[in-house]
């Protein structure tokens, strides 16, 4: 074998040892590729979906408020109809104006600026709308010169209307992490943009939304329509190259990044499971203020009028809600129930604060845990709120449940300071614990609430089906109301008030409310 054959062979052999290296890392690049690709399809998709959810859930609620203000019977313009369409507008979140307009398309007023004068300035006729619905729905995109400033989506009927900032469809969707170059909703019949981030070119959303599925690149683009709306989202991103894939994938940094990924991770790991457990997520919402009030309205048995309600908290989380009995013990455990607390009477007191002020026959129970019965902390918080508020304090009830006797002596000092202060005090689920009757010896109340395990068995053959009579007789004799909870069915009321329970609550009368519906329920029931 010559010089050059050793050369040759040695050649190949540094070249086969090479491929054999390289052979595993060319795959692990191309799959690195693949994967890129798939999660940049997944990442687009996501954003596409979570869009259209928004631009659904924006329709639907100012539908929701245009349906409301149709509703309103005062007349048009006048001081009653104005406070109505600002309750409105506050009710619902994206509104940012309400008003009506003549038939030739005049604006006639505003919940933002009142009554327009007779000479209101050129400029505020409508113009033919953008877009008209099969049930008389029409829709302005882009009007500019209304109430609030800058551009407005409107939609109106039959003279009436609710404006919002277009931009809401497309703020708060996370296009950068997706690298998003134009994102836009389009109405599907009208062929009209509703509303894009700065960066679309509304010629080029269109032409992506008109283009056959066949046609588009996944990868870059995303289309989706909405199955029960005239609604589309289209979602673009730029076009990638192979060589700018390629300078994506960690070439000079593989070995280093592993080294630093093998260090980041375990602290990235602990960050995120601590902060995805189930007490992160609970912390992470109280300091997010994600929760909100239903109010079960309590009606009283003799008449069937609402008397008051009882602020039930509920946790929306990532646009579901969650059971109380879910994150209720959590936030006992972890020391968070007293900030969920403070935050449902802060709720109350926004929500219902003119309402109480305005009818003070009405009152709200807010549930007290353990903890702010051993001390008067929420009595220091409570008071300060109702003297700002101009709401009485007997207005606002507390309702304590067995677990919060743990400290019977601090229990009873608190309890006493809340009456003197004026709050009625209530045993919640009275029956179900181990000392009720001794708690009715060392705590002086003002009235008793039956839980519903005893309300379902009146009128069945049970071992307790007795029991709510004999709370009730009880109750008579210590001078105290009660009140029934969990009332389903016509017989119950009427047994209940037959032995003289005074109130009553639960799904034969109302489920639990928004703010606006428990008031209108209050006005029906009122009224009647």
């Amino acid at each position: 074998m010559n010089r050059l054959e050793r050369a040759v062979i040695g050649a190949l052999l540094v070249a086969a040892v090479t491929m054999a290296a390289l052979a595993p890392a060319v795959a692990g690049l191309i799959y690195a590729a693949r994967s890129e690709r798939q999660a940049r399809v997944e990442r687009l998709n996501a954003l596409a979906d979570a869009a259209l959810v928004r631009a659904e859930d924006l329709t639907r609620r100012l539908s929701v408020a245009l349906g409301d203000i149709g509703k309103v019977s005062d007349a048009p313009c006048s001081a009653p109809y104005l406070r109505a369409l600002r309750r409105i507008a506050l009710a619902h979140g994206p509104a940012r104006d309400a008003g009506a307009y003549d038939r030739d398309g005049r604006w006639q007023c505003s919940s933002l600026l009142g009554a327009v004068s007779a000479g209101a300035p050129e400029g505020l006729t409508l113009p033919a709308p953008d877009w008209r619905s099969r049930d008389g729905v029409s829709a302005w995109y882009g009007l500019a010169r209304l109430p609030g400033g800058g551009r407005s989506l409107v939609m109106g009927r039959d003279g009436f209307y609710v404006a919002a900032d277009p931009s809401l469809y497309v703020d708060g969707i996370d296009t950068a992490r997706a690298q998003v170059t134009g994102l836009a909703v389009i109405n599907t019949e009208a062929r009209r943009i509703i509303a894009g981030t700065d960066a679309a070119d509304p010629a080029a959303m269109l032409a992506v939304y008109r283009a056959p599925p066949a046609a588009l690149d996944c990868a870059s683009v995303a289309v989706r329509r909405s199955a029960s709306m005239p609604l589309a989202v289209v979602v673009s991103v730029p076009r990638e190259t192979w060589r700018q894939r390629v300078r994506t994938l960690p070439w000079g940094w593989l070995l280093a990044g592993v080294a630093m990924g093998l260090l980041c991770a375990g602290w990235a790991g602990y960050f995120i499971v601590r902060r995805l457990s189930p007490r992160g997520q609970l912390s992470d919402a109280v300091r997010r203020h994600q929760f909100i009030v239903a109010y079960q309205p309590i009606v009283d048995l003799a008449t069937r009028r609402c008397v008051g309600a009882e602020a039930l908290v509920r946790w929306k989380h990532h646009d579901r809600i969650v059971r109380p009995d879910h994150f209720i013990p959590l936030a006992e455990h972890r020391g968070l129930i007293q900030a969920i607390t403070d935050q449902v009477l802060d709720t109350v007191l926004l929500e219902l604060g003119d309402f109480l002020k305005r009818y003070a026959e009405y009152y709200v129970s807010v549930n007290l845990s353990a903890p702010d019965l051993t001390t008067q902390r929420f009595l220091d918080v409570l008071v300060p709120a109702l003297a700002r508020e101009g709401v009485r304090p007997q207005q606002i009830r507390i309702e304590a449940t067995e677990r919060g006797f743990l400290d019977a002596q601090a229990a009873k000092e608190v309890i006493s300071a809340f009456r003197r202060a004026g709050h009625a005090v209530y045993l919640d689920d009275f029956g179900t614990g181990y000392s009720s009757l001794s708690h009715l010896q060392n705590f002086r109340v003002d009235g008793l609430k039956i839980d519903k395990s005893f309300v379902d068995t009146v009128g069945q053959d049970a071992a307790s089906s007795s029991v709510a009579s004999h709370i009730i007789d009880m109750a008579a004799t210590l001078g105290v109301q009660v009140i029934a909870e969990g009332i389903e069915r016509e017989e119950q009321a009427a047994y209940l008030q037959a032995r003289g329970a005074q109130s009553g609550q639960g799904w034969l009368f109302s489920p639990p409310l928004t703010a606006a519906e428990f008031i209108r329920y209050a006005g029906k029931t009122r009224a009647g």
